[in-house]
């Protein structure tokens, strides 16, 4: 069994991003180590998409910093990219190739030995349920199955970093359960998965920490008991009674118009804007 180590796979330091002068991200910070689950939590709108398609270099940050595996994406924005996998919420794929030439093309680009790509390719057709779906153009698949698919070329390469945004949803029971098993392992054997995701009864039994965020700032980081320290919650408190809490205090601290301070009046959400989670 592998031990998360402390050393940050991924590490965001004051990350903002804005839409036409909206702001999403306002100086978020953010840290996954080696080796764990890290769950990204937080309302619709709160910046999770937006968080991790900075991640993959599908948006431009208007300033901070984020490394993967120590190496400054700003700096080098292409070779990091080969320790990530990535799975969007609502993947866009090719339609015109068969599901087998997508992830063998995937396979190829991710640098795999050529003499291993058809050995990944059946596994995760076997794992994910779509053998007799194989040779099908990709526009005749279901949601559900490009989702699947998506999945499969996020996975093949073996990344050390994993980001799926909503993994979960338009799967069936059974897929979801070898997934969460999947990433389990993965965890066990030292790789890293930041997953972003509204299944908060999911969220808890699978990941080490996660992390909450709401209108693009921090809230608070950590595992479920250290969560239920801050917000003054009992010990049978489940993380979506802590997450209700914490948002509900962040929007009223924000309607209130009072501003994000370091250093608590009561434990709760008033110190923990603007700090970076352990």
């Amino acid at each position: 069994m592998c031990l998360v180590s402390e050393y940050p796979i991924l590490d965001i330091t004051n990350l903002w991003k804005s839409y036409n002068g909206t702001p999403a991200l306002q100086g978020l910070d953010l840290s996954v180590k080696q080796g764990e689950i890290f769950g990204l939590l937080g309302p619709n709108g709160a910046g999770k998409t937006t968080t991790l398609k900075i991640i993959v270099g599908l948006l431009r940050m208007d300033k901070g910093i984020v490394k993967v595996n120590g190496v400054d994406i700003s700096e080098e924005p292409f070779e990091y990219k080969r320790n990530i996998g990535y799975m969007p919420e609502a993947p866009v794929l090719p339609d015109y190739l068969t599901a087998e030439e997508f992830l063998a093309y995937v396979s190829r680009l991710k640098g795999l030995d050529p003499a291993a790509v058809r050995e990944k390719v059946d596994f995760y057709f076997d794992f994910l349920d779509l053998e007799d779906k194989r040779r099908n153009l990709i526009y005749s698949l279901s949601r559900g199955m490009k989702q699947k698919l998506s999945l499969g070329a996020a996975l093949i390469n073996d990344p050390p970093l994993l980001l799926l945004d909503e993994p979960f949803i338009g799967l069936d029971p059974a897929t979801q359960h070898k997934i969460k098993e999947n990433l389990a392992q993965a965890s066990k054997n030292g790789r890293s998965v930041l997953v972003s995701t509204h299944m908060l009864d999911t969220a808890e039994r699978l990941c080490d920490r996660v992390g909450i965020i709401h209108r693009g700032r921090n809230t608070v980081s950590g595992d479920l008991a250290k969560l239920r320290h801050l917000t003054d919650t009992s010990s049978s408190s489940t993380l979506e009674e802590v997450f209700l809490k914490l948002t509900e205090e962040a929007e009223a601290v924000r309607t209130a118009g009072a501003e994000p301070v370091e250093e608590p009046r009561r434990r709760g959400i008033f110190r923990l804007f603007g700090r970076k989670g352990q």
